[in-house]
Parts: structure tokens; C-alpha cells; sequence
């Protein structure tokens, strides 16, 4: 493993913001400083979480000098941590991991090699698998796609629709992309990452390869799967209006790119909707459906959504059924995918 020495400048940045997940945390931490070939250094960035979070990171840092542990005095919120850590990289490339998520080996070294010999491209993108709890692998978005190599706009932007986008715990980006775009709009709350994926693509080139790159973990108990949807529709809304805004497209590209990425608002509205039911969390389902109605001018599936709502509220017998068929759906869309389990198992990791 290529360690930093005081004669070796760091080339990656690992920025991790955290909050009370040390076991996590741990996990993530020595995924980044595994990665081979690569001089890099990894940023532990603790939201006050008061807990062990600071001995778990010190005890690792004591036999690395790669690692760096910057702990606030108090939570400054989840977008203001992540935007201090990213206003911090100094090195020409930065990646950015959650806590819960993990990177595989030789992406690092990938991303480097293919963004240098692609001197206009602002990312490198490898497959990052979504994996729940038990540990099953639930997708590898990129495996889909229909080739590899370098995408310039704009079909490089409308490879980001239909829920296809890269993830960005499988990206390395320039350092670069932060002086000419910024930072990721805290106004469009959870899907941030896929308005500052858009903003990037709709104007510079990226590459995409499908090298195992990193693991997203699909935590139940998070706040992304437990937030109303006050917290994250109107962050889509505002993410369609920074598309209308960009003056780099055309009218016809622009026109294209509203229609696809307002049709996977309307789907993530319907099938959040439907999740939700199956969890009993019935408020969230009447806000989806509002949305349906009002924003999306989808009347129809408005109705589903009231009128099996309207059910299971008032039917134990209903909603029991209704979550048995919805798990058993689920079930059977993962066994439509244990082609990627049995290719891809062997890299996920426990905690």
C-alpha cells in the first residue's frame, strides 16, 4: 500500500462527515485507506456526536498519518458539516463517503488513471452496489447502461434519468468542479447529490466505468427513509428550477432533460408512496398523493394512493395484506437480481 510520506502529496481526499456511527465509521474509514496506488488522504469530519467516534478514529489515525480527525464543538447540521468538509480539499481529486457506506479495492487508482488520460472530464464514475441489511445486493444501477468510456453533453446528462444516475459513493471528482460550480444547493435538501450530478454533466464530460467502486448501505432506520416528505419534494421542485435555469443547454436538450427528470419525480412520489404504506405511515402516503394531485397532475394515481391508504387506515386485515404483497414484490425483484449477488458477494463487507 502507497503511503503519504513527507515526500508524497496526496492526490485524493476522502471527505467523511459523520455522526455518532463509530463501528461504521471505522469500516469506511480503513475502505479509503485501503485503496493501492494512490497517495490520499482521508478526512473524518464528526458532527459533535459525543460518543466513541473520537477514540475509534485517534486509535486508527496513531498508526496512519493519512488520517485526519477535524471534531466540531457543536452539531452544525448534516449540510453544513458535509459543505465544511468539502470546503477544506486541497489535493487535485476528492471522493466524498458516508459513514454507513464503504469504498472497494482499486478504485482510487481507476478513477486517477482514466481522469488523467481524460483531461476534460470532471468525475470518474464505478459501480456502486446498493446493499441492505442482510447484506444482499439490491442493485448496481451502472451495469445497465449501455456502454462505458467518455460521455460529453448531453447524453452524458440524460444518462443520469430514470433513476440511472451514478451514485456519487462511486465517484472521484476533479477538484476543479468546486470552483466552477461550487457547492451542492443545501436548498435542494435530499437529492442534492443528483442536482449537483445534473449541474456538472449539462456542462462538462465525465468517465464511467463498470468497476466495482463502492457500497451503499440501505439503512432502514435513516433519516432518508424515515423523513416526511416535507424534506425532500420540495427539494425536487427546486432541483427542476436549477435545470430551467441553466443557460449551457439548448432549449431542446433543456426541454428533454425537464421532461425525464420530472417523470422520475413523479415515479420516486408514487413508489415512495407506496413504501410507506406498506410501514403504516399514512400521512406520508395523503403528502405523496397531494403532490401526485397538485404538483404532478397525476389524478389517478393521486386516487390509488388515497383510496389504499383510506383502506389499510381502517383495516387491520388490509394493511396486513397490503404489506404482505409489498414485500413479497420486493423479495421478488431481488431475486431478479441474484446474477449480481453471485458476481459481486464477495466483496461486501460486515460490519
Amino acid at each position: 500500500m502507497e503511503h503519504l510520506t513527507a515526500n508524497t502529496s496526496p492526490l485524493v481526499t476522502t471527505v467523511i462527515p459523520t455522526f455518532r456511527r463509530p463501528r461504521l465509521l471505522r469500516r469506511a474509514v480503513l475502505s479509503a485507506l485501503e485503496q493501492d496506488g494512490v497517495p490520499l488522504r482521508v478526512c473524518v469530519y464528526d458532527n459533535a456526536s459525543g460518543d466513541d467516534t473520537a477514540t475509534t478514529i485517534n486509535a486508527l489515525a496513531a498508526d496512519d498519518p493519512r488520517l485526519v480527525y477535524f471534531c466540531h464543538r457543536q452539531n452544525l447540521g448534516a449540510a453544513a458539516n458535509f459543505e465544511f468538509g468539502l470546503r477544506k480539499v486541497e489535493t487535485p481529486f476528492f471522493s466524498i463517503l458516508s459513514d454507513d457506506d464503504y469504498l472497494l479495492p482499486g478504485f482510487y487508482q481507476r478513477a486517477v488513471s482514466e481522469l488523467n488520460r481524460n483531461p476534460d472530464a470532471m468525475f470518474f464514475a464505478g459501480v456502486t452496489f446498493l446493499v441492505d441489511e442482510q447484506g444482499n445486493i439490491c442493485d448496481g444501477r451502472l451495469l445497465r447502461w449501455p456502454r462505458e468510456g467518455l460521455f460529453a453533453p448531453p447524453e452524458g446528462l440524460m444518462r443520469l434519468m430514470h433513476r440511472m444516475a451514478p451514485i456519487w459513493t462511486g465517484v472521484v471528482f476533479k477538484r476543479e468542479v468546486l470552483d466552477r460550480l461550487g457547492f451542492p444547493d443545501k436548498e435542494v435538501l435530499g437529492p442534492s447529490d443528483l442536482d449537483y450530478m445534473i449541474r456538472i454533466t449539462a456542462q462538462f464530460p465525465y468517465v464511467m466505468n463498470k468497476i466495482p467502486a463502492a457500497v451503499l448501505t440501505l439503512n432502514s432506520g435513516s433519516f432518508s427513509a424515515t423523513e416526511p416528505l416535507a424534506s425532500s419534494w420540495p427539494g425536487w421542485k427546486k432541483m427542476f428550477s436549477n435545470l430551467e435555469t441553466l443557460d449551457v443547454l439548448d432549449a431542446k436538450a433543456k426541454c428533454k432533460a425537464l421532461a425525464a427528470i420530472k417523470a422520475d419525480g413523479r415515479q420516486m412520489l408514487f413508489r415512495r408512496g407506496a413504501n410507506t404504506l406498506a410501514q403504516g405511515r399514512y400521512e406520508f402516503v395523503r403528502d405523496a398523493a397531494t403532490a401526485l394531485d397538485i404538483d404532478c397532475g397525476r389524478i389517478g394515481k393521486a386516487r390509488i394512493l388515497r383510496s389504499l391508504a383510506y383502506l389499510c387506515e381502517r383495516s387491520t386485515l388490509a394493511q396486513r395484506t397490503y404489506t404482505r404483497a409489498y414485500k413479497f414484490a420486493e423479495r421478488h425483484m431481488v431475486r431478479d437480481r441474484t446474477h449480481i449477488q453471485s458476481l459481486y458477494a464477495h466483496f461486501i463487507r460486515s460490519v
